[in-house]
């Protein structure tokens, strides 16, 4: 059975089977194995009780990657050493299948010895190759060094009992998609002699591309994107916008009406083909979120080039930009349904931290009737008393709200008042309990026979628990169904809003889509 190693926000680490739903507090930190291999790796990457220490340079956590068949585990250098003494011994070892490991293994641990602690970077190691879920090993694959002038050069070797099957292809495919996904990286090369057919056969059904010859030795390359142009900067002009909103939907992507913190410096870049729009990135500071350590990033490909190396040439960027700009962090959005950016965030190392469950209400469906004990104002616009107390309500909610990643809306007052009240001429709902106000609701205009939203929902934090979305919610529903509204859509993030998620079907809202917010590190250290 599968474990993992997880976390807390003291730092300290523990296992836990895979399969089984987190405790509150933990969180995975992204490595999978055996029990003793969790073991091991918290041995490696944690001393003990108490907050996790700074760890001096070189001194990197190991990356672990997974495929649908294989898994593939960075060793930490005391590991290169133990396999080394295997090697050397010439007797067997557990986990390990026979005649394993191979000659060319040792090659790569003394290699892997020789480097320089500036030289020990995240990632660029050498790698176990396991079938999964715990599997014994069966081969290795790695890098020779850490990248160097854009260029990472990669070797492989597997048993013999495991050849054959399309392992090494998928190992080498899995390690130089990773590889692309770190800055700077724009090549990956490897090198084989003439008589060896089947790694020439596996570089080729990766994507390599044979560049020279020298002597008995062929020369390998894997170029991000070859025949696909480079990213420009994106236009700010209507023709632009259209052709964002068209692949955006194409896609049912998103991302491509992103404000960002007016005076910050976001990354905005396409990539054309002539006219023709192939891809769009976008990643900086949200407007109206708070967040210091992380950046919300979209990256969208037009599914004609897909699966061509554009997607990892543009979050490439996104890395660089971010440590530029001294984020550790990056957070995007997918919908459920979007199983093709589901499955990329996954293999890029994205985990998920938060869900927005997105539901609609139809014109007359049948609600719950509201909960005893609070009273509904619709405020009067042209009280100006009345305006100014709503205004206040939602910045004291914003100001409690934490959003996934710990992001915080920016709760400046003349903010929410621009875009709930002056931006916004839907209707705006206070909930009272004997007279203090707990919560509100914004809504847009409610038309016969269009669709409206519920712009957002929150209560204070002392008034939790007691049934607040609900009254909130009824009252929207009665408005709706008076104006004649087709239907009106609500989001809520469930885990933030967990209240106002389980009030909703109550009211006849019922779940239409979903959208997961994801998390990655810029720099994948401890």
């Amino acid at each position: 059975m599968p474990y993992q190693v997880v976390t807390n926000d003291n730092g300290q680490h523990s296992t836990w089977a895979d399969h089984q739903e987190l405790p509150a507090g933990w969180q995975p930190t992204g490595f999978v194995g055996s029990q003793q291999e969790c073991l091991d790796h918290i041995a490696q990457v944690w001393d003990g009780p108490g907050p996790r220490p700074e760890r001096a340079a070189g001194a990197a956590v190991t990356n672990v990657l997974t495929t649908d068949r294989i898994r593939l585990r960075e060793l930490a250098p005391a590991e290169v050493t133990a396999l080394l003494e295997v090697l050397e011994s010439g007797a067997g070892a557990d986990g390990y299948v026979e005649n394993y490991p191979l000659t060319g293994s040792g090659f790569g641990a003394r290699n892997f010895l020789t480097r320089t602690p500036e030289e020990l970077q995240f990632g660029f190691g050498m790698y176990l190759v396991s079938a999964q879920p715990d599997g014994p090993v069966f081969g290795d694959i790695g890098f020779h060094r850490p990248p160097r002038d854009g260029a990472a050069e990669i070797g492989f070797g597997l048993a013999e009992s495991a050849r054959g099957q399309g392992y090494a292809t998928e190992a080498v495919t899995a390690l130089t998609r990773w590889a692309f996904t770190q800055p700077g990286v724009r090549r990956v090369i490897a090198r084989t002699t003439t008589d060896n057919a089947a790694s020439r056969g596996v570089l080729e059904r990766a994507g390599f591309r044979l560049e020279r010859t020298e002597e008995n030795i062929l020369h390998y390359v894997l170029r991000l994107a070859p025949d696909l142009p480079e990213s420009e900067p994106m236009r700010d002009d209507e023709e632009e916008r259209a052709a964002l909103a068209k692949l955006g939907k194409v896609r049912k992507a998103g991302g491509d009406d992103l404000a960002f913190v007016p005076g910050s410096d976001p990354l905005r870049r396409v990539v054309r083909d002539g006219k023709r729009l192939l891809a769009y990135a976008q990643s900086g500071d949200k407007e109206g979120v708070e967040d210091p350590t992380n950046h919300l990033m979209y990256i969208v490909v037009h599914p004609a080039v897909a699966r061509r190396g554009l997607a990892e040439r543009l979050l490439g960027e996104i890395r660089e930009h971010a440590r530029a700009h001294g984020k550790t962090g990056m957070v995007t959005g997918t919908p459920d349904e979007d199983h093709p950016s589901v499955a990329w965030v996954r293999k890029h190392g994205f985990r998920p931290i938060g869900h927005h469950l997105i539901t609609r209400r139809d014109r007359g469906a049948a609600g719950a009737d509201a909960p005893d004990g609070f009273t509904i104002d619709v405020v009067d616009r042209a009280d100006r008393a009345a305006v100014d107390e709503f205004v206040e309500l939602a910045t004291r909610t914003v100001a409690e709200a934490v959003m996934p990643g710990g992001a915080r809306m920016t709760s400046d007052p003349d903010e929410i008042r621009r875009d709930l009240v002056d931006e916004n001429t839907g209707a705006l709902l206070v909930c009272r309990a004997s007279g203090p106000a707990l919560g509100w609701l914004a809504l847009t205009p409610l038309a016969d026979g269009e669709e409206g939203f519920v712009l957002a929902a929150q209560v204070l934090a002392e008034a939790a628990g007691r049934g607040v979305p609900a009254a909130l919610l009824a009252t929207a529903a009665r408005l709706a169904d008076e104006a004649g509204a087709a239907s009106v859509t609500a989001v809520a993030e469930e885990d933030g809003q967990r209240e106002l998620a389980e009030a909703l079907p109550g009211a006849g809202f019922l779940p239409v889509a979903g959208r997961t917010i994801w998390f990655a590190d810029v720099d994948p250290r401890p």
